[in-house]
């Protein structure tokens, strides 16, 4: 019998026949096509996985049957915010699904120097809705049950002076060696756009008490860098397993 996960904003109970929402009830019904009876599995953020069959599939509105709950174990023991300078095309887009697969908490878009895009206020709230459904889709494939949240596009000088975490690491293809040593909670990551972080941003950062973290002797690309270093930080603290 076929199987499907998939997020929905509504809230689920156990024991009770739930409505899903629009988007889920339109990936359900038109995408995937289930029918009554098929099994199911639905999230809705809070951390748990909810067990259950189609009670009934129209074309626009899909009602499960709740059967049972499961607390999810895919959340890392890490807390970590990536702060990621906005780049142009699909890798931002690619860089945030990876990166929701390997566990951050938060993604902030940052608007740095050498970011070489430019938009209305308008549409740049279109983007981050865009930009969370990513998230979200990245969440269904990946097994995670709470949403990372990509946060409203800010400046980087903004963001420095109000980030709040307790390692704060800063990605420079030119630092010398990685403290790593103090096992942290709380991680800001800061990786550049396209071209890197200017020398003086690089400089506002380490005032902000920023560190600045080099990932071997080849320069990565802005929608690589996020992988390698989670990876790197999720194997030395999280729950990657080398």
């Amino acid at each position: 019998m076929r199987s499907f996960r998939v997020y929905s904003s509504l809230p689920l109970t156990v024991g009770a026949q739930c409505n899903l929402d629009e988007r889920a009830s339109h990936h359900l019904a038109r995408v995937l096509r289930v029918k009554t009876g098929d099994q199911l599995c639905v999230f809705n953020g809070d951390g748990n996985n909810y067990y259950g069959s189609v009670f009934s599939a129209t074309k626009n509105h899909v009602t499960v049957s709740v059967d049972s709950i499961e607390q999810a174990e895919t959340e890392s023991p890490l807390m970590t915010c990536l702060a990621l300078g906005v780049s142009k095309g699909d890798r931002f887009e690619w860089a945030i699904k990876k990166a929701t697969e390997l566990g951050v908490t938060s993604i902030v878009p940052i608007l740095s120097q050498r970011v070489d895009v430019r938009l209305s206020p308008e549409r740049w709230q279109k983007k981050q809705e865009h930009w969370q459904q990513i998230v979200i889709s990245a969440c269904e494939q990946s097994g995670r049950a709470v949403i990372p949240l990509v946060e409203e596009p800010t400046n980087l000088p903004h963001w420095l002076s109000h980030v709040d975490a307790d390692c704060k690491l800063v990605l420079d293809p030119g630092a010398v060696g990685n403290d790593l040593t103090n096992q942290p909670v709380r991680i800001a990551l800061l990786i550049g756009p396209e071209g890197g972080l200017a020398s003086s941003e690089l400089d506002l950062a380490s005032e902000n008490g920023f560190t600045a973290m080099k990932l071997g002797p080849r320069v990565l690309r802005t929608e690589t860098a996020p992988l390698v270093a989670l990876s790197v930080l999720g194997a030395r603290w999280g729950d990657i397993n080398a």
